[in-house]
């Protein structure tokens, strides 16, 4: 008997260490959040609720995987694409818009398939702009957005709807995607595989000379590649004698950093320009006072004089949307696209001290030069989907 108890004590005393681990991350990341990230005035998520709500929940974890799982409705009451964590589970959803083929908007109370992601297997399915998507694997898009809506705030609008439509779109890591579609009245079902590039692209650019002598340059997802800084600037400088340069930036869902964009920006400069409007919202939430800065964009050598035209789409993310904002300043340039993956503002990460996770969220608000916010900025000609911005593209150089 005696055994029994000091066993049932050491194994009382794993679930206090283990709670107390998990207590001492939860009020570090709410804490966390609640002094730096910069869009709770966008949001309608009351965070307050947010420790009201989760602090119930947990009490009950026990291990990682429960604390992975809890971190992630956390974060999702944010709805933020550009908020994550570095781990999963395998029942998790993917990452939005990296590893997602296609992009789901709401009309009139519907939900509708506004893009579908060029490059992917998804394009040789036959599932196509504007089909009405009515099921994911057997269930109501309505009842699994419903499912995982926020819990601190009632009434969500579209834009809360459409990013959890998404993710259920992108699908789970160990979950088949069958979705049921309406095209043109009929009812259409399409079993897709996980989202998939129709080949890879070998390096971070791909370039070739296409017809008229336009000179195209593709980035590979590959903006937080230092290589790209002398790979970018060179491929320019052996594109001088084209009439025109494409920079297409529809594939770069997953951000970068600034050392890159400039070396893409600064070839079609030359004179310093501003780049982008910083703003550390911390510092007036905890002293009133507001710091906000101009980024500057300084030209590099021999720089290319001639007209360029930038794609954007909406897997052009991040340090993507920064750099298609930022050539809107260049007199030379013109960017062309429809909306982009509107990721808020410049993140920053940190890791829970116990359970050693890691935490990315935007700390700093991002603007265009002209003072507009980096997530409302529409591309200058304005398209719906991704393959008309590439004719639109070829129309305009050719004018």
């Amino acid at each position: 008997m005696k055994k029994v108890f000091i066993v049932f004590l050491v194994l009382c005393s794993f679930s206090s260490i283990a709670q107390t681990k998990y207590q001492k991350d939860f009020d570090y990341l709410w804490s966390m959040f609640d002094g730096f990230y910069a869009y709770f005035d966008q949001k309608q998520t009351n965070w307050d609720e947010v420790k009201k709500i989760y602090q119930k929940e947990v009490e009950n974890v026990s291990d990682d995987s429960q604390f992975i799982r809890l971190i992630e409705n956390i974060t999702y009451e944010l709805y933020d694409p550009h908020t994550g964590i570095n781990r999963n589970l395998k029942s998790s959803f993917r990452l939005i818009p990296t590893s997602t083929d296609a992009w789901v908007k709401i009309k009139d109370g519907k939900y509708y398939i506004a893009d579908i992601r060029s490059g992917f297997e998804i394009e040789e399915t036959g599932l196509k702009v504007g089909d009405e998507l009515l099921r994911i694997n057997n269930r109501k898009i309505e009842d699994l957005v419903e499912e995982v809506l926020p819990k601190s705030f009632k009434n969500p609008k579209d834009n809360v709807k459409e990013f959890f439509a998404n993710l259920w779109f992108a699908g789970k890591h160990n979950e088949e995607r069958v979705i049921l579609v309406l095209e043109n009245g009929k009812e259409k079902q399409y079993r897709l595989n996980r989202p998939t590039a129709s080949k890879k692209e070998n390096g971070t650019l791909s370039s070739r000379i296409i017809k008229g002598n336009i000179g195209y340059i593709k980035l590979n997802n590959s903006l937080g590649n230092n290589e790209v800084i002398k790979a970018f600037p060179k491929k320019v400088d052996e594109f001088r004698d084209t009439k025109a340069i494409i920079v297409d930036l529809r594939d770069t869902p997953s951000g970068g950093n600034a050392e890159v964009a400039k070396s893409i920006m600064g070839k079609f400069i030359s004179e310093t320009i501003p780049y982008q409007k910083h703003e550390k919202v911390s510092l007036e939430r905890e002293f009133g006072i507001k710091r906000s800065w101009i980024e500057l964009l300084t030209p590099l050598k021999n720089p290319y004089k001639k007209p360029v035209i930038v794609l954007a789409g909406r897997w052009t993310g991040s340090v993507g949307e920064a750099i298609a904002q930022g050539f809107d300043n260049i007199k030379s340039a013109t960017v062309v696209g429809t909306e982009m993956a509107k990721l808020l503002g410049a993140i920053e990460c940190d890791r829970l001290p116990n359970t050693k996770i890691n935490l990315c969220f935007p700390v700093e608000k991002l603007f265009h030069a002209n003072g507009t916010p980096r997530e409302k900025f529409i591309p200058e000609i304005h398209t719906k989907t991704s393959e008309e911005t590439y004719k639109k593209a070829i129309q305009i150089i050719n004018e």
